[in-house]
């Protein structure tokens, strides 16, 4: 594993990167103007210049309540330029379960947006000196003399740096590797929330050995679509671009095809990043009626045999991601099988899976082209983290991931007793997710330790495994499997889209159908006695998991 060293701190190579990159463009919203590092760089200093104005001090805390945006990404890097901590509340949170996360964080400045503001009470804010609309730019609500300050931010600026403000100029707060750089929210009030204290060091450690496994080249575009308030959108799609000094272009729309296939035209990025669910909505648009022909998926079947047919859906999907990908990847959760066999198989497109968590800022894990394995979730990075798996035979019987290394995590804000059970005795993060391991370091992800079902004759069910072949049959937007009274439910949401005009009968002949196609693929064990059809999705956590405990 990598030792890393203090001239490896993301904010130094940052700053090192707006100084070198000076008028290349920098960051913008799609269909905005961009701003140059050089502006970028003037806009940190003037927030980092009025947040110490207002008597904020190093270590004092931002709260950042908003969708991604160009503004989000410029607050994030103010925060750490200045030496503060910022604080990742998702934008989805209900507006009591935001005013409880920005107490319990301590906020001093909150960024969010006029509509969930207003349904906020500032006198339930006591600590925060200022509301702004992260967007808007607009004040919501402040005390003391901070309306005052905020107005004349500019002349602030202006005052400081009467002499010009170049490259020579800049330079961010010290900070030292194992300052809290980010607290991260993965969950609500409910019970002891749990803020993630991600370290300077555990973002420097991803921000060094991504561009070994990804093709990031400075000055070139970057579409990024994720959200900024999960670890995954945050750093893969926002912190690593902006060091590298590449021009980070932040959709800010909903990531479906007829806003995303524009975009990726527009600006032709090398490398993207996306989640299953916009990929797989990405290939139904583009791809789908070739691949659900009659005469299509038969030729996909014998895809050997027809190389023209895949190599012109290939030319026609790497398109529609803007005709210079090299690599593009999911993460999050597993994509359906069938999607992964046509891409990676079929297609023989760069696409690549990968592994992490909120608490290792967050990869763990990323496949290789020319190396990809269907199923994997990639290769464990050595330069990054130690990895081990909590198995008598790690290769065949699953047992938990644990992790070790400067990717991991400083403990749970405030929070000890969630902290301690983090970790073994010894000092391993234990992930909580059940996987086996092969001689070349391939992950394989078979499901999470709360969830595994242990059936009445002691046999170990993954329902993960059940539900992602489940989810690959006709019709099935979603799916979760539960135990009820010793049997197996898949609880089953329909894809109505796909249904179109079918009648309630026509619908469960076929869903009566992939129960038994499903059984068949399955061991005796882990067979499905019946399903209940949902017609609304799933509760989801910030990170798009669905939220098991609600359903068992």
């Amino acid at each position: 594993m990598y030792d890393i060293k203090s001239s490896d701190n993301f904010v130094l190579r940052f700053e090192q990167t707006v100084k070198e990159c000076w008028d290349m463009p920098a960051l913008s919203d799609y269909k905005s103007s961009p701003l140059t590092y050089g502006e970028l760089a003037r806009e940190i200093e003037t927030l980092v210049l009025l947040w110490k104005n207002a008597g904020l001090k190093k270590g004092d805390k931002i709260a950042i309540n908003a969708r991604s945006s160009a503004a989000w990404a410029k607050l994030f890097y103010a925060a750490q330029a200045g030496g503060f901590l910022a604080v990742q509340i998702f934008n989805a949170f209900t507006p009591s379960d935001t005013v409880s996360l920005v107490n319990h964080s301590e906020s001093r400045i909150l960024y969010t947006e006029k509509p969930i503001f207003d349904k906020m009470n500032f006198d339930e804010l006591p600590e925060l000196v200022a509301a702004i609309d992260t967007r808007s730019g607009v004040l919501l609500a402040s005390r003391g003399n901070f309306e005052e300050l905020y107005a004349t931010k500019d002349k602030a600026f202006e005052d400081s740096h009467a002499g010009g403000y170049g490259p020579d100029k800049v330079n961010f707060t010290p900070v030292e590797l194992d300052d809290i750089a980010a607290i991260m929210y993965t969950s609500g009030s409910t019970g002891n929330p749990k803020g993630v204290m991600l370290a300077n060091r555990n973002l420097s450690m991803n921000v060094y050995f991504l561009p070994t496994h990804v093709p990031f080249r400075r000055g070139e575009n970057y579409v990024s679509i994720l959200p900024y308030a999960h670890i995954f959108g945050m750093t893969v799609d926002m912190v690593a671009p902006l060091c590298y000094g590449m021009h980070l272009v932040v959709l800010g729309l909903p990531p479906i095809p007829s806003n995303l296939k524009p975009a990726l035209r527009e600006f032709k990025p090398r490398v993207f990043f996306s989640v299953p669910l916009v990929l797989t909505k990405l290939i139904e648009d583009t791809l789908g009626e070739f691949i659900h022909s009659k005469s299509g998926s038969a030729k996909l079947e014998d895809y050997k045999n027809n190389p023209d047919f895949c190599n012109a859906l290939r030319i026609i999907f790497d398109q529609a991601l803007g005709g210079h990908i090299e690599m593009f990847a999911t993460g999050g959760a597993a994509i359906p099988e069938h999607f992964e066999k046509l891409l990676v198989e079929q297609l023989q497109l760069p696409f690549i899976t990968g592994y992490g968590m909120t608490e290792t800022a967050p990869v763990i894990s990323i496949g290789h082209l020319g190396h990809y394995k269907l199923r994997e979730c990639g290769e464990w990075i050595r330069e990054g983290v130690d990895l081990k798996i909590d198995s008598s035979n790690p290769s065949k019987v699953p047992g938990e991931i644990l992790v070790k290394g400067n990717i991991v995590f400083k403990g749970y804000y405030k929070n000890e007793e969630a902290t301690k059970a983090a970790f073994t005795p010894d000092g391993w993060f234990r992930t909580g997710d059940l996987a086996t391991i092969d001689e070349d370091d391939s992950l394989f992800i078979v499901g999470r330790c709360k969830s595994m079902i242990l059936s009445s004759n002691g046999q170990n069910i993954f329902p993960e495994e059940i539900e992602v072949v489940l989810n690959s049959l006709p019709y099935v937007a979603e799916s979760l499997v539960v135990s009820r009274k010793d049997r197996l439910v898949a609880l089953i949401v329909p894809d109505m889209n796909l249904a179109g005009d079918l009648d309630a009968a026509g619908l469960k002949s076929i869903m009566d159908s992939n129960l038994e196609i499903l059984n068949q693929k399955m061991p005796i064990y882990s067979q499905v006695a019946s399903y209940e059809l949902r017609y609304d999705p799933f509760a989801k956590t910030p990170k798009g998991s669905i939220r098991r405990f609600m359903y068992e």
